[in-house]
């Protein structure tokens, strides 16, 4: 019952870097269709639908169009390639400050029983030098009490003082920089991270920086194509795809977006929200494509069969066939003379 009828709400859903983007650039009004959207998700059983979904919630206010900006562009739902989305979590907590947490409580619990242990077995020394110590005064004379105690006294002493240089011995090894312990070993042994329980864990992968991300989008793949065709002017695009990955690099820092870029899946969803139809950069970076190719165009020399057509791998003009020793055809007037074997006007 509780499921078909509450909704939990965050108290500090509003900090959230992507949710303070959406209420500046779109306010209350975009905040509104947020929970619009979640509230909808949250009736079916796994909080995933497609956009057809929500048009149930549209109405002269509130436009289908509008609702998917709010999906699209904030990176506040997850996007999978079927066309369905789902809500990303708001403020969520880093893996790695959770481990250091659970660390930092297991290391406090270890140090305190290695205390423990050390201070009853101090104890339990001091019992047992001071039971011989009363044995030996029972049954010997005061030379002898002397002699053994000095013999206990001093067989503690090296005890300790080897037990002592075992262990600061071992804390120098184990403090060693990396590059020594790998020179007093021979080889690096490669170390094996373990979750609470022992259970040994993936290792995790650094980050790469977000430059070489984003320039990885310009190498051809079936994800780019799709992405090309998905902006509406997937030709232009493709043709010049560095020059675009250059101009979505210079948003993402004018914008200061690169610290959301941790990895590749991270930045080809940034650049399809970037060049999707409809969109004020993507038609900003339709019109400096353009430019460009007009000025490439304009640059190279000109094409000299671009007055004649090719069928079959035949050269044409009008339907006509031309002979394949014939120049190319100087104007879209011109017609070639069988008797002369040569253009005429």
């Amino acid at each position: 019952m509780k499921r078909n009828f509450y909704l939990q709400h965050q108290l500090m859903a509003m900090h959230d870097p992507r949710m303070q983007n959406l209420f500046d650039e779109e306010g209350p009004r975009g905040i509104g269709t947020y929970w619009i959207i979640i509230e909808k998700l949250s009736l079916l059983p796994d909080a995933k639908a497609q956009l057809k979904y929500l048009r149930s919630s549209t109405n002269k206010k509130l436009s289908i169009t509008y609702i998917e900006k709010i999906i699209r562009n904030f990176q506040l739902f997850a996007l999978e390639e079927d066309g369905s989305f789902s809500p990303e979590e708001l403020n969520p907590l880093k893996k790695k400050e959770k481990k250091t947490a659970r660390s930092d409580r297991a290391n406090a619990v270890a140090d305190t029983k290695n205390d423990e242990n050390r201070q009853k077995t101090t104890e339990e020394k001091m019992e047992i030098s001071n039971e011989k110590q009363a044995n030996a005064l029972n049954n010997s004379t005061d030379k002898e009490i002397g002699r053994e105690v000095f013999k206990e006294n001093i067989k503690d002493i090296t005890t300790s003082a080897t037990k002592e240089k075992e262990t600061a011995a071992a804390d120098d090894d184990f403090n060693l920089p990396a590059k020594k312990q790998e020179d007093s070993a021979g080889s690096r042994t490669p170390l094996t991270v373990c979750d609470d329980f022992g259970r040994p864990e993936t290792p995790l992968h650094p980050i790469r920086p977000w430059q070489e991300v984003v320039d990885g989008l310009a190498v051809r793949t079936p994800w780019l194509e799709a992405a090309c065709i998905h902006s509406g002017y997937g030709e232009l695009l493709m043709r010049h795809i560095k020059a675009a990955v250059a101009c979505f690099k210079k948003h993402i820092e004018v914008y200061d977006k690169w610290r959301n870029l941790l990895s590749e899946s991270d930045a080809r969803r940034y650049f399809v929200n970037f060049t999707n139809p409809g969109q004020r950069t993507s038609q900003a970076l339709y019109a400096t494509l353009l430019a460009l190719d007009a000025k490439q165009q304009s640059a190279a020399p000109p094409d000299p069969y671009r007055y004649e057509q090719r069928i079959d791998g035949r050269r044409t003009y009008l339907g006509c066939l031309i002979p394949d020793n014939a120049p190319p055809r100087p104007d879209n007037t011109a017609f070639w003379n069988e008797t002369t074997n040569s253009w005429r006007s």
